[in-house]
């Protein structure tokens, strides 16, 4: 009987629909996953055209702060929902952005406090075999032992000791609400760090680094994370002077990207990832198009170099442009390098409108007339050509291979709208890499 099982199993691990799912090696292992990702897995197993790969699932999601903005519901109404979503994708490693460090006050009495960053994992590994997922910044501003929200927690998780929840005060260290979460099954920490940004706020903007080693593979490269300040001094989102002081957080992003690939000799690849508060519909020069000329390809893409005539205020169109086997060279030109496979990509990352509850932007690409009220269709084929309003980014060196992007929603798409309310203003994305 156990013989026939184990051929059972076998075969169903080397079926097309469960290979992503059921793969024996640690990067594959997962119970759901996004992006594509069953695609990729078969176009790196050997004799595939990128064979000796490992793909590698790359998320980044703003969850909206613990105390965020009043437009958002209280944290603990919808942690689960966010890790849903997360879940919905298990990613080998996944940027956070408003993640707080700071420890939250309203839990059930009795029970240990924690950081928004740090629930995240604990319910992340709740819903995964063996725990695996890290956080690789430990480091806080500040580990209250007293007053009226101390640490009241022993740094243990189930019986076991776990380095990464231990609270280590350094300003200077911390990476802010910035946090880097991986799957240690699939990736291993070589070296982090954190860089400080110029902030226009009082909140510390920070670019969080980790270089990773793929346990598989062997390969390194650097995955960045951060998020840029959405005004400056009241001005308007998409001022020109917003805008201005966004890049010059680029111009610090790029600076520290530059000495942290390179290791032990080698220039590492890059993957940026965050919350960069810039569209590929803005007139000018952008943050994101100054990441683009550093060599990093937006991994969804969209054509700068649209502009539909004199009196438009804004560049590229709703259209997806398909795959370019080469960086195009014209100012502002950000097109996608490899991914041939996009999923609700017509959803914007930012869902919400100032003031308004989560889920109240409108997908503006979604509808066939300026007035949204005809959606194109419903189904997903009616949406693949189209792509929405981005200010959330998965960027990447050209020699990571970008083959999948999802924009992880509830999506109903003959609304052009939400089946639930979103858990936070922004939608995750995510993207499957061959690396």
């Amino acid at each position: 009987m156990r013989v026939r099982l184990a051929a059972v199993v076998t075969a169903l691990t080397v079926s097309v629909g469960l290979l992503a799912a059921l793969s024996a090696t640690p990067a594959q292992a997962a119970s759901t996953r996004c992006a594509a990702y069953g695609d990729v897995v078969r176009e790196t197993a050997p004799g595939r055209p990128f064979a000796g790969r490992t793909p590698i699932l790359a998320a980044s999601y703003n969850i909206g702060g613990y105390n965020g903005a009043k437009s958002l519901p209280a944290w603990e109404s919808r942690s689960a929902r966010i890790v849903s979503m997360i879940m919905r994708c298990s990613p080998d490693v996944i940027g956070l952005q408003e993640a707080s460090e700071a420890w939250m006050q309203r839990r059930p009495a009795g029970q240990r406090n924690h950081a928004q960053y740090e629930q995240v994992v604990d319910l992340m590994n709740a819903r995964t075999p063996g725990s695996p997922y890290r956080v690789t910044n430990t480091y806080r501003q500040q580990c209250p032992t007293t007053g009226p929200n101390p640490a009241v927690w022993n740094g243990t998780w189930q019986g076991e000791r776990a380095p990464w929840r231990v609270c280590a005060t350094s300003p200077t260290r911390s990476s802010s609400d910035n946090r880097t979460v991986y799957d240690s099954r699939v990736l291993k920490v070589v070296t982090h760090g954190s860089r400080p940004l110029t902030s226009a706020t009082r909140t510390r903007r920070t670019l969080d680094w980790t270089v990773f080693e793929v346990r598989q593979s062997g390969r390194r490269f650097v995955f960045a994370n951060t998020h840029l300040d959405a005004t400056y001094r009241g001005t308007a989102i998409g001022s020109s002077t917003s805008n201005a002081f966004r890049r010059s957080q680029a111009r610090q992003i790029i600076a520290a990207l530059k000495q942290v690939r390179v290791r032990d000799g080698a220039t590492l690849p890059i993957v940026q990832v965050g919350d960069l508060n810039s569209t590929g519909r803005m007139m000018p020069r952008t943050p994101v198009d100054d990441l683009t000329s550093f060599g990093l390809v937006d991994a969804l893409g969209t054509d700068r170099r649209v502009h539909r005539s004199k009196r438009a205020k804004w560049r590229g169109s709703c259209a997806s442009v398909g795959v370019t086997s080469s960086l195009v060279t014209a100012r502002y030109a950000r097109v996608p390098l490899h991914v041939t496979r996009r999923i609700n990509a017509a959803y914007n990352t930012s869902n919400g409108v100032a003031g308004k509850r989560p889920g109240s932007g409108v997908n503006t690409c979604m509808f066939r007339d300026a007035k949204h009220r005809k959606p194109r269709g419903s189904t997903p084929g009616a949406y693949y050509r189209y792509q929405g309003v981005r200010i959330d980014y998965v960027l990447a060196s050209a020699a990571i291979r970008a083959r999948g992007w999802e924009t992880v929603v509830d999506a109903n798409l003959r609304t052009a709208g939400y089946r639930a309310t979103p858990p936070s203003d922004h939608n995750m994305i995510a993207a499957t890499l061959a690396l």
